[in-house]
């Protein structure tokens, strides 16, 4: 969805931004959904520890999970200097290309927030607890929707970024999204029945 909302905002900014936010966004969101869908499997393990009773084990599987967004924003930083080379073997235009490699670069550097939030989104939705995974995703979408106006266009006394300012909105949107997930997770009825912070 916040991919979705940045090409919105980029088709009223230039066409060559929106052009160029859906192959580098794709990529990115390829690249990344291997980690997103492995740390999001702490979800599976949770509701086995849950149905199973034994609570204490729940809050590392969490952690493991969170480990594993360690490694895959380690992985998608490594990409960042290939990305100009990739890009221009693709062969857009050059415009488009820069754009592109704009984008991509400063999403992958907002990996690792993105996978651990997957990863911490599934201590509520494998305990069935899905209403703070979906308002923690809405707080965490309107925060990129108004960052993007605030960024790609330089609105409310913030510069003009344009295609650099919806990447970065995403990946502060992102910030704040697993920042809100790890506040829930270190309450301190969680920790104390499931081990959400000493399970580390």
């Amino acid at each position: 969805i916040m991919l979705f909302v940045d090409r919105m905002f980029l088709t009223w900014y230039s066409t060559e931004a929106v052009a160029a936010s859906m192959p580098a966004g794709m990529l990115n969101f390829a690249l990344t959904t291997f980690f997103i869908g492995t740390a999001g499997y702490t979800s599976t393990f949770v509701a086995q520890y849950q149905g199973a009773g034994r609570y204490q084990g729940i809050g590392p599987i969490v952690w493991q999970g969170i480990y594993i967004s360690l490694v895959g924003g380690a992985f998608l930083l490594a990409l960042v200097p290939f990305a100009g080379a990739f890009f221009r073997f693709v062969g857009h235009d050059a415009a488009i290309r820069e754009n592109e490699i704009v984008y991509f670069r400063i999403l992958c550097l907002g990996a690792t927030p993105a996978i651990a939030s997957a990863a911490v989104a599934g201590f509520f939705s494998g305990r069935g607890r899905t209403w703070p995974v979906m308002w923690v995703n809405v707080i965490a979408t309107a925060i990129n929707a108004a960052m993007d106006y605030a960024l790609i266009f330089g609105h409310w006394g913030f510069p003009e970024l344009g295609m650099r300012g919806a990447a970065t909105a995403t990946i502060f949107s992102s910030m704040v999204q697993v920042l809100i997930y790890l506040a829930l997770l270190a309450r301190p009825e969680s920790n104390l029945l499931y081990r959400s912070l000493a399970g580390w």
